[in-house]
């Protein structure tokens, strides 16, 4: 009897398991559970001789910033050239792929999937919570409820509601829409929009449209809020910084990020909360997670959230299920089902 082909299966400790499909899974390939320590070890087992040695498939499922394995970065540049030739593709939760070495896995012939509108609602949700915030400062106002009820007083002349007032998307993908339809149709908020290309099909999904900048500079001036849904690369590295907070309107900016912390200059966020170019702020995301920067973390004009937009039951299903597409797909015809990279034939 043939040696079934090994894959190897990196699950987070928050995760949903499909275990009806996986069992089928098992019926045709040896799964192998991942547990190393670090990935010196994972370098070490995939060598000639190793129990990783055979790989044909990786599958990262679940959330990956919970767990023993939260802090690993198994697709990073300097593991990727350890891989067996034998390795085809790798299947790995969530929507952004900035931690995987995309150009060295397309080298080596390796197809590399992400789970695409996996987690939409959830990151959405949160990111319509984190504008209302943003204008109305209700976390601050939660911590005044709790220690010091006078002090949420000085909302007052502060606080703002969000309807009528222009919302920015950076980045109208799967997330940028939800966010779009959302803050239109719950907050009667007017959209904008950033991007490589307008998407005319996108705006047609919203009551009254929204307006396209080819650029951010030219779309911060026309907006009250701007929320960053790009994906994080090195073109998007610090994409609002000192330059972009100084074009606010003179009743200032307010800042949401759901995307990747280092797209915002922590430094110039704080300088323009101080000066009053940004008046609020909410962020999921941070520059050295799991670490926050101090001083926003003592600034009441901020909200802030621990990277858990992606964190609901629904964006864990939707991993696994579109996880388990892309093997059964590329073990069947050849191709995936949501390929970042091209791997030719």
């Amino acid at each position: 009897m043939a040696e079934k082909p090994d894959i190897l299966l990196i699950d987070s400790s928050v995760k949903v398991v499909d275990v009806a499909r996986r069992q089928a899974l098992a019926e045709n390939f040896n799964l192998i559970y991942y547990d190393c320590d670090s990935t010196a070890q994972l370098i070490e087992r995939l060598q000639p001789g190793g129990p990783y040695s055979k790989l044909v498939a990786i599958c990262r499922n679940g959330w990956h910033k919970a767990g023993k394995f939260a802090t690993q970065l198994p697709f990073a540049p300097e593991v990727v050239p350890h891989f067996p030739s034998t390795l085809r593709i790798i299947c790995c939760s969530g929507h952004g792929h900035d931690a995987a070495d995309i150009p060295a896995l397309t080298a080596r012939g390796i197809w590399y999937c992400n789970t695409p509108d996996a987690c939409t609602e959830a990151v959405a949700n949160t990111a319509l919570s984190l504008v209302l915030d943003s204008f109305r400062y209700l976390t601050y106002a939660q911590w005044c409820a709790r220690y010091d009820w006078n002090a949420s007083r000085e909302l007052g002349l502060r606080a703002v509601d969000p309807c009528g007032k222009s919302l920015g998307i950076v980045g109208l993908g799967d997330i940028g829409l939800a966010i779009a339809q959302k803050c239109e149709s719950a907050l009667g908020m007017r959209i904008h929009y950033q991007g490589p290309r307008r998407k005319e099909d996108a705006e047609r999904t919203l009551t009254n449209g929204a307006l396209y900048h080819s650029t951010v500079d030219d779309m911060i001036p026309e907006v009250d809020c701007i929320v960053l849904a790009a994906p994080y690369t090195p073109e998007t590295h610090h994409l609002l910084s000192r330059r972009q907070f100084a074009l606010a309107r003179k009743e200032g900016l307010r800042v949401v990020n759901i995307a990747r912390g280092k797209m915002i200059d922590d430094d110039a966020l704080l300088e323009a909360l101080e000066n009053g170019s940004v008046v609020g702020a909410g962020l999921d995301v941070h520059t050295n997670e799991p670490g926050i920067n101090p001083k926003l973390k003592e600034n009441w004009k901020v909200t802030l959230l621990p990277h858990i937009g992606v964190c609901s039951r629904t964006s864990w299903q939707s991993f696994e299920r579109i996880n388990l597409d892309n093997l059964e797909a590329f073990f069947k015809t050849g191709k995936p089902l949501t390929p970042v990279n091209q791997i030719e034939s």
